[in-house]
């Protein structure tokens, strides 16, 4: 297919498509590869899985604009690596570049500042925390995160189903410090030093900055700030060391230039920081239940992401937020601002009246990163709240929609239900 970068013709293309759907556009997945620390999960259905010796996909980004950044395996990673792109014929435009040149159109001059993807792996990951805007190198975003683990992609729950989160109070500086100076001395064994929880289908979590997690083996729907900074101070994980560079790779000290003490004592700074979760009971503060919006017999629809902070603040921030809306009808999504989607379940049509249909459609398997077809969506601004759906499947059709921030007032609010683990 033709990648489209000439502003003017990007434009033109945006604006005839316009008029064909109304605002609706069909993405192409972005596959995103990571270093040989992590192996695949193998269940967001893509064959193809390597990309390199010491690169494997197990991540797929959603409506992304934000570059998938590898450090020192960059220079192998595709150019483009992470980004989205819009599908017009036989043409492609960055979904980024779309939103750069037709703010108007695309997002009503509103930010699209989320960073929504699958990731899937067989093993639990690293032992790792993202710097919050405090603690990142300058020129760099802090990254809060927030989980949903979708039934449609957990029927099997892989090798290591738990989140070792956050630090137990009873640790000290002096001993946490222990724990982080060990790094090159084998296993540092930091997992040590968190609490181990259990990961339930069809929940979530809230993942503040700054905090230790080591997420699990669940598939994991996850909606981020747009940002892809990490600090690793794990030295090994399912007996594997971690890549040179993460440990220090975006904060603003470093072992070759500071020293690993002060690394160390940075690191420190960031376990201990007011952004953070670490000390925090997250059962009580962080769990997400999906809460209930509409539920009729055609339609089912609940917040999975919401409420970015912690359950103890009567309102926390509007970062993002996603919904799961699963249909056996017709609906109309009504939203007051742009919004992307993906089809996990069924088949189906999303159109605005007068204007020609999109057709939907759950993917069972993409033989190659290089295939495209009707499981991802972009709805502009100027559809946001005129689009219907209609499932055509025997199934119910279910979408996943992504929000940018302070897009919903209601997600930042949410009273957070109970969960009913066993459905009583």
């Amino acid at each position: 297919m033709n990648i489209v970068s000439d502003k003017q013709k990007i434009r033109k293309l945006i604006e005839n498509e316009i008029n064909k759907t109304g605002g609706i556009f069909r993405l192409a997945p972005a596959w995103v590869a990571r270093p040989g620390i992590v192996q695949p999960g193998r269940r967001i259905k893509l064959n193809d899985e390597y990309i390199a010796q010491n690169l494997a996909v197990n991540e797929r980004w959603l409506a992304s604009t934000t570059y998938a950044d590898n450090g020192i395996y960059n220079d192998i990673c595709p150019k483009d690596h992470g980004y989205s792109y819009i599908v017009i014929g036989e043409e492609k435009i960055m979904l980024k570049n779309a939103m750069e040149e037709c703010p108007e159109l695309m997002l009503d001059n509103k930010r699209w500042d989320v960073l929504p993807k699958f990731f899937d792996n067989w093993h639990r990951i690293p032992f790792h925390m993202h710097p919050c805007d405090d603690h990142v190198r300058k020129g760099l975003t802090g990254k809060p995160e927030s989980y949903h683990f979708p039934l449609e992609l957990n029927m099997d729950k892989n090798a290591f189903p738990s989140t070792p989160i956050g630090v137990d109070p009873y640790y000290t500086d002096g001993q946490i410090m222990d724990y982080l100076l060990a790094y090159f001395k084998g296993d540092n064994r930091l997992t040590d030093l968190g609490n181990t929880v259990n990961l339930i289908p069809g929940t979530g979590w809230y993942m503040p900055p700054c905090t230790l997690h080591a997420p699990g083996s669940l598939v994991t729907y996850e909606l981020q700030v747009a940002s892809d900074v990490s600090c690793i101070p794990e030295s090994r994980v399912n007996d594997m060391p971690m890549p040179p560079d993460m440990i220090d790779r975006d904060l603003p000290v470093t072992i070759e230039k500071d020293g690993i003490q002060a690394v160390c004592e940075y690191m420190l700074g960031m376990i201990k920081c007011g952004n953070s979760g670490n000390m925090d009971s997250f059962r009580k503060e962080y769990f997400r239940p999906p809460v209930e919006i509409l539920n009729t017999k055609d339609v089912r629809q609940d917040y999975v992401i919401y409420r970015c902070g912690k359950l103890s603040e009567k309102i926390n921030k509007d970062l993002y937020s996603a919904k799961k809306t699963s249909v056996s009808g017709s609906f109309q999504f009504n939203e007051s601002t742009a919004f992307g989607g993906i089809t996990l379940r069924g088949s189906g049509r999303i159109y605005i009246d007068g204007k020609e249909p999109v057709h939907i459609e759950s993917a069972s398997m993409y033989e190659t990163r290089d295939e495209i077809f009707e499981d991802e969506f972009f709805v502009a601004a100027c559809a946001a709240d005129k689009v219907k759906i209609v499932s055509d499947s025997a199934e119910p059709l279910t979408v996943y929609q992504h929000f940018a921030s302070n897009s919903s007032k209601a997600a930042s609010s949410l009273p957070i239900p109970e969960y009913k683990k066993f459905g009583m």
